[in-house]
């Protein structure tokens, strides 16, 4: 049984990672009073200590003294990002009045783990941290156990026996891993405006031919889902007003997203007929979300394992376009219309925070931050009318969203700051919408249509709406 040694009114157990000098025993670890046993695969150290230990204050005659040990510990794979739990267990002797503290920590970067051991207490004690190493062979470690206080003849000294310091690796992951991670989110960020791109453009006259009448509808897409209404207005002169809001849900799986207010309005000029078939146009037009929240995924590889995490995010979404084509219409039953597009999404997110854990070590603070995404298409519709009740259009595009390296930002624990890069992402769609015209100003519209891009399920789209022209 130890012995209670009269103790200071302050003790300290400071821990910090050294330089990747070879360990240096000092004089808490001399030669010959320390012993290590390490576990079978590497990844567990144990030291034993046979007198690391302090005492000063009371009836010690000194009122502050310190003893250190510098330990090397090995480390199985020094090219990745590993995270040590480290114990340090002993046994600690205070008188009242009298404080105990621990704190631990790289140099200029000091946290405590353990503070106000109160006396009087003569108890055995176990605390603990976490470390982090990359790049390097060892762990290196220096303990420096402070014991302080003032000197009387009436208390005990303050003491600390330390009896053992146990290492044992909990987490391990790699650069690649973290940054793919971090691909993830990017990706994710760019799919919610390919997401809400597609059902704005409903909005902006799809599946429609470029000459029409004045009209207002209500529409249902599958894409999504989204429900809302759409319009448009001859203002004359060859301009045309678009415009509609739709309540559109999240149509991604990669993705899971709170419904959202989606609006949207564009106008565009035809140019006057002159005698022949061709006429050239122009679009120019905004769409976007004002609230949104958004729960984002992320995987890494840990020890071997594959550790998923989420978290919510919230911002806005706010997009601009641009289309220039021309349409071919020999009669008045037919228009064929080539066109590009050009579109431009500014996602501004707020940012958030993984809760760190045993399950999930490499916890991400990802950034609020804005994520830019360019999309380019070719277009083609050829729009026809039986005469009758009926018309139809059929369409077909082709594109390209560009990826960007600044799509997610975050700082990872034990890691650091990380950039994740959105894909390029080509892409191709087709589509047909059948209408039925059932009364001089009433009109059924029925749409269908695929969209194949690169890295993504193909995704079918149903919808439909009720058309009013005026």
């Amino acid at each position: 049984m130890r012995l209670p040694v009269p103790l200071a009114a302050g003790l300290v157990l400071t821990v910090f990672p050294l330089g990747f000098s070879p360990a240096q025993a000092a004089d808490g670890c001399a030669p010959g009073t320390s012993s290590t046993v390490t576990s079978p695969d590497g990844n567990a150290t144990s030291v034993l200590f046979d007198d690391f230990s302090v005492g000063a204050g009371g009836t010690a005659g000194i009122a502050r003294a310190t003893t250190t040990c510098n330990l090397s510990i090995a480390v199985t794979q020094p090219k990745g990002y590993s995270v040590f739990a480290v114990d340090y267990r002993g046994f600690v002797t205070v008188e009242n009045g009298q404080t105990a503290t621990i704190t631990s920590g790289k140099p200029g970067e000091q946290k405590t783990i353990r503070t106000n051991i109160d006396g009087a207490t003569q108890e055995d004690f176990q605390t603990g941290e976490q470390i982090g190493s990359f790049g390097s062979d060892t762990v290196q470690l220096g303990v420096t156990i402070i014991a302080e206080g003032p000197i009387n003849e009436t208390d005990f000294a303050a003491g600390l026996f330390l009896d053992t310091i146990d290492f044992a690796r909990i987490g391990f992951t790699t650069i690649d891993s973290v940054t793919a991670s971090l691909d993830q989110l990017a990706n994710q960020r760019q799919a919610v405006a390919i997401d809400l791109m597609d059902t704005a453009q409903l909005m902006l006259g799809g599946y429609q031919s470029i000459q029409g009448e004045t009209s207002l509808s209500l529409f249902g897409s599958s894409n999504g889902p989204a429900a809302g209404f759409n319009g448009r207005w001859e203002a004359g002169n060859g301009f045309t007003l678009l415009g509609g809001a739709a309540l559109s849900a999240s149509g991604n799986t990669d993705i899971d997203r709170d419904s959202a207010l989606l609006m949207a309005g564009g106008v565009r000029y035809l140019s006057p007929e002159s005698g022949l078939p061709l006429r050239a146009f122009g679009e120019i037009g905004a769409w976007g979300s004002p609230d949104m929240a958004i729960r984002f995924s992320r995987s890494y590889f840990d020890t071997g394992r594959m550790v998923s995490s989420t978290g919510t995010d919230e911002g806005t979404l706010f997009s601009t376009y641009g289309r220039i084509g021309a349409i071919y219409a020999p009669d008045n039953a037919n228009e064929l219309a080539l066109s590009a597009r050009y579109t431009r999404s500014w996602l501004d997110l707020d940012g958030y925070s993984e809760a760190a854990s045993r399950a999930n070590l490499f916890a991400a603070t990802v950034a609020g931050q804005r994520t830019i995404t360019d999309t380019v298409a070719a277009e083609i519709g050829w729009t026809h009318d039986t005469g009758g009740k009926l018309d139809y259009t059929l369409s077909a595009a082709l594109g390209r969203t560009f990826g960007t390296s600044a799509g997610a930002r975050a700082d990872i624990a034990w890691v650091g700051s990380i950039d994740g890069r959105s894909q390029d992402r080509d892409f191709a769609a087709i589509g047909g919408r059948l209408g039925w015209k059932f009364d001089e100003r009433w009109k059924v519209d029925a749409t269908l249509s695929a969209t194949f891009r690169e890295g993504d399920k193909p995704k079918l789209d149903i919808g439909g709406q009720l058309k009013a022209s005026f």
